[in-house]
């Protein structure tokens, strides 16, 4: 048990002194006026895009490995990142064909992410969804689970300050909240990793 144990320990204390020690850093630069590190493409909306995309990366690893277990939960988690992934990017601002451009901003982005949502909701209804149902629910009671809980949570804590007039810099708290939330995104991919064998192997009913 303690062997299990000892990797997340030390996975979480690395993450919380990386994150403190960026956040003290992200704050001295604000005092000191860098007001560029929360613009568009400034270093906090950098920083969030790296940190969903290695999740994106984790789950959809994490979902080789399971085998028949958190199939569509891992899969469903890996498309959640990439829905903010092109959220945080404005791919219109990039050199690229308007084909892909069409699909991943505006209501072409829209669309493909409801049609892709609604096709693993379809995938579930029509294969067990008593079991999905299940698997979603066992698995977010635990750590990973409720690390992205506690990330919705941030994310809606951050849209707060979009707009807010009552501190100075409020986009700036906005963007190191996001950052957060998206720590805790990478944290819960790596945490199902490490604990695939374990997460949410409930048998399919017959």
């Amino acid at each position: 048990m303690a062997k299990s144990v000892r990797p997340l320990l030390t996975l979480y204390s690395t993450f919380a002194i990386a994150w403190a020690a960026y956040a003290a850093w992200a704050l001295l630069a604000l005092s000191n006026g860098q007001t560029r590190i929360y613009a568009e493409y400034g270093l906090l909306e950098t920083t969030q895009v790296i940190l969903l995309s290695a999740a994106c990366i984790a789950f959809i690893v994490t979902l080789s490995r399971n085998g028949r277990y958190n199939t569509l939960l891992m899969l469903s988690c890996a498309l959640l990142c990439y829905s903010f992934i092109v959220r945080e990017l404005d791919v219109e601002d990039f050199d690229l064909p308007q084909a892909v451009i069409a699909l991943t901003s505006g209501t072409g982005r829209n669309i493909l992410l409801a049609v892709a949502f609604c096709a693993l909701l379809a995938y579930a209804l029509y294969v067990d969804f008593r079991h999905y149902l299940k698997e979603a629910l066992q698995f977010a009671v635990t750590p990973a689970g409720m690390m992205l809980i506690a990330a919705g949570l941030l994310l809606y804590l951050a849209a707060f300050f979009e707009g807010y007039q009552g501190v100075e810099h409020p986009a700036f708290y906005e963007e190191l909240i996001e950052v957060t939330a998206y720590t805790l995104i990478l944290l819960s991919s790596l945490t199902s990793s490490l604990t695939h064998k374990t997460t949410c192997q409930i048998p399919k009913s017959q």
